[in-house]
């Protein structure tokens, strides 16, 4: 838990708890009159970086009731604000508390006002606080916190009176029904000659017993359970003198023990409740009661400052967690570099070595000079399959009915080559076929060309290729299927340096050979007809 500074206003005195850890590390007290404000301020100045609060306990603290229609959240808080205004209209520090909803009628909403009625006794401690620039958090009620002490002491009755001694010499008696503050009163504590502390105790509650019972706030059967915060040293002095009677029952809490129920240590050291009213709230916390924006301007100034800082060191941490990430990464890459050059090294050194142990064939430098000049010459430009279709394809994806079946290719030194290629008859044969001079109606037989001389370098001056494919044939619509053909033919012949010619056509139709058909009962919807072409490419002119 953060270090707080809490400051507990009474009629009297002003006490000075400084809590750190959820401990009251420092406890200082100053009068309200004579030279306590100068004092306070020298002592507020090395205070003046920690966030403050300040709890009143004052006589000048008055309380209303008074209910208000249901409405939504923000028409409550806008009704409440106006007849906050209306009834303390003359009050700075003023607050308004929602405690509920009536259960019959309208179930209208059950509200409390409470004001400081008088400003002076807060205005010379507020302008030092203003002055020194303190960051103050809020400005609390007393009696409201008591509800909080309450249920962290689990004092939860129908209906509850808790008695509490303040540093000022006054006793707070503030009744609560349920759980919800109705009456707040102030009592110095002022014995007459001859009585005790339990004999004043004993008028005082007496007294706000019968003052709630004639307002009408016990029904025939209620009991007020009267709960007194006291010191052991007291406990011989109060609790002889208490007496119960059938609608109200004394309980005497041990303050020591209380302070263990909420976790405070030390205890406190008399009967005053201050200290333990501050541990309580700086455990649960509370909503600001009466301080206005301007008062609270630099304790907004310093949740900014912090968050701004909070959000410095997230983005510092952010980038140096980035940076180490990016570190590491680029001494992985870096080791891993220094692996690929230390490899590289050995395969250096392993080349070198297997080197050394080959002999050397004294190869002649006019040798070494012919090699190089004849891979440049011969074999660097020398033509590929790849580069010769590379063309013919970009041709072929214009032509969807014919198909390629085969292709036989070689590199020659005369365009008069002619590469063997076997022929394939197609699967959906046509009804119609041509046939050549005296020759059977079964497929023709493959072309039979020699072969260049046995040990002879062939320069690839000329690329050539027989390319034997399908037209799809609809019907008996030969026509299209020739004319497709022999476009193919003609776009294949204008492309830089090819010629092509027509070997088989689908349907020879010359004076030359003869049509053989065979027919059905039904002509086929489509067939395939064969046909072959020759196609050359020029890749160097003859030197």
């Amino acid at each position: 838990m953060a270090a707080n500074h809490i400051l507990y206003l009474t009629n009297t005195i002003l006490v000075s708890l400084v809590a750190n850890g959820g401990r009251i590390s420092q406890r200082k007290t100053f009068p309200v009159s004579g030279g306590g404000a100068s004092a306070f301020e020298a002592h507020v100045v090395g205070l003046r970086g920690l966030p403050t609060h300040v709890i009143t306990d004052l006589a000048e603290e008055d309380f209303r009731l008074d209910t208000i229609p249901h409405v939504g959240s923000r028409d409550r808080q806008a009704v409440m604000a106006r007849k906050l205004t209306q009834v303390f209209r003359n009050s700075t520090y003023r607050h308004a508390i929602a405690q509920g909803r009536e259960p019959d009628g309208r179930r209208d909403h059950r509200v409390v006002y409470t004001a400081i009625t008088n400003d002076e006794i807060l205005k010379p401690w507020v302008e030092i606080l203003q002055r020194l620039e303190v960051p103050v958090e809020g400005i609390y009620s007393s009696a409201v916190l008591s509800g909080r002490l309450l249920d962290a002491l689990g004092l939860n009755f129908a209906h509850t009176l808790l008695v509490t001694f303040n540093p000022g010499g006054a006793v707070r008696q503030t009744y609560f029904r349920g759980k919800e503050l109705r009456f707040s009163r102030l009592s110095p504590v002022d014995l007459e000659e001859g009585a005790s502390l339990g004999t004043f105790l004993a008028e005082e509650t007496t007294r706000t017993w019968q003052y709630l019972d004639s307002v009408r706030y016990f029904s025939p059967g209620d009991r007020l359970e009267v709960c007194v915060i006291a010191h052991p040293r007291d406990r011989a002095e109060i609790e002889p003198v208490l007496r119960d009677f059938e609608p109200m029952q004394n309980r005497l809490i041990d303050i020591e023990q209380a302070a263990g129920m909420v976790g405070m240590k030390p205890p406190p050291a008399s009967s005053s409740t201050e200290a333990l009213l501050a541990h309580v709230f700086l455990r649960r916390g509370e909503h600001n009661h009466f301080a206005s924006q301007d008062l609270r301007r630099f304790a907004v100034i310093r949740r900014a400052r912090i968050a701004i800082q909070a959000v410095s060191v997230a983005v510092l941490a952010i980038g140096l967690a980035y940076g180490g990430w990016n570190l590491s990464f680029l001494l992985q890459v870096s080791n891993k570099n220094q692996q690929s050059v230390d490899r590289a090294l050995a395969i250096d050194a392993e080349r070198d070595r297997l080197l050394k142990s080959i002999p050397s064939q004294g190869v002649a430098g006019q040798t070494m000079r012919d090699v190089v000049a004849f891979h440049s010459g011969s074999m660097r430009a020398y033509p590929t399959v790849a580069s010769f279709l590379l063309p013919i394809s970009a041709v072929l994806d214009r032509y969807p009915d014919i198909r390629l079946s085969q292709i036989e290719w070689q590199t020659a030194d005369d365009e008069m080559a002619t590469p063997t290629l076997v022929p394939i008859a197609p699967q959906a044969a046509p009804p119609i076929k041509a046939l050549g001079p005296g020759k059977a109606s079964s497929p023709a037989t493959a072309v039979r060309v020699a072969a260049p001389a046995e040990g002879s370098f062939v320069t690839g001056r000329h690329a050539v290729a027989i390319l034997e494919g399908t037209v799809r044939v609809d019907g008996l619509g030969y026509r299209n299927a020739l004319e497709q053909v022999r476009n193919l033919v003609d776009e294949l012949g204008r492309l830089d340096g090819y010629r092509a010619a027509m070997i088989d056509s689908p349907l020879d139709v010359t004076p030359k050979g003869g049509i053989q058909g065979k027919f059905g009962e039904r002509t086929p919807a489509s067939s395939q007809a064969r046909f072959s072409l020759k196609v050359t490419l020029m890749t160097r002119p003859k030197p």
